[in-house]
């Protein structure tokens, strides 16, 4: 649900109000975020805090069956704080998915998985902000290992909730085959581009499903 579709099917005049909302409540996060020490701060902590508040109260919406009409009859007040509280949920679910992932983790030396268990996650969870910066995923630039399948569409603790979910089930999935399957594997396709494959950036999963690809019958 993007910013459009936030304020979709709404009468203009429901939607002016919906804004009116909107603003008032940003005031408030402003106090909140500076202590109430100011009302004033700079436009593109402003503008943070805004989407962070939007992100939140679209998290909420996303788990209705009918968020329009809840959207008409609920304050965006209470939509925030429902939102809020989910997102802080998530984020805790995420805390044991993330426990979960290196439980289940592949024995591996690709560097870029490793790093991304361990070390990316560690500094996420320290860093990520559920209320003020809730809409922001910390560190995007070094979750490096790719998944088989990524919702890419995802943002902030929606985003590392899914990809956790994945990995788990991806883990699983390479559990089918032994540390020593695996390791051949990637040195004989980092042989074959001319690589160290414990330096790639290749989807393990992936390189599983296509040596059985490989090894089926052709028609």
């Amino acid at each position: 649900m993007n910013n459009h579709t936030l304020e979709t099917s709404l009468q203009a005049e429901e939607i002016a109000a919906l804004q009116s909302r909107l603003l008032e409540l940003l005031g408030e996060e402003i106090l909140y975020y500076t202590g109430g020490k100011s009302s004033s701060v700079p436009a593109e902590t402003a503008q943070s805090l805004f989407e962070s508040m939007l992100y939140c109260i679209k998290a909420y919406l996303g788990t209705l069956p009918d968020p329009y009409a809840t959207l008409k009859t609920i304050d965006v007040q209470q939509l925030f704080v429902q939102g809020l509280y989910l997102v802080r949920q998530y984020e805790e679910e995420s805390r044991q998915l993330w426990e979960e992932a290196k439980k289940t983790r592949v024995d591996t030396d690709l560097m870029v998985y490793n790093h991304t268990l361990d070390d990316y996650f560690r500094e996420f969870f320290k860093s990520y902000d559920p209320r003020f910066q809730a809409h922001i995923t910390p560190g995007m630039g070094f979750l490096d290992y790719p998944l088989y399948r990524d919702d890419t569409d995802a943002t902030g603790i929606l985003y590392i909730r899914s990809y956790l979910n994945e990995l788990i089930k991806e883990n699983k999935f390479c559990a089918q085959y032994g540390k020593n399957h695996i390791r051949a594997l990637l040195f004989t396709h980092g042989t074959k581009h001319h690589l160290d494959y414990r330096i790639m950036l290749v989807n393990i999963m992936e390189l599983l499903l296509e040596e059985e690809k490989q090894k089926r019958p052709k028609p």
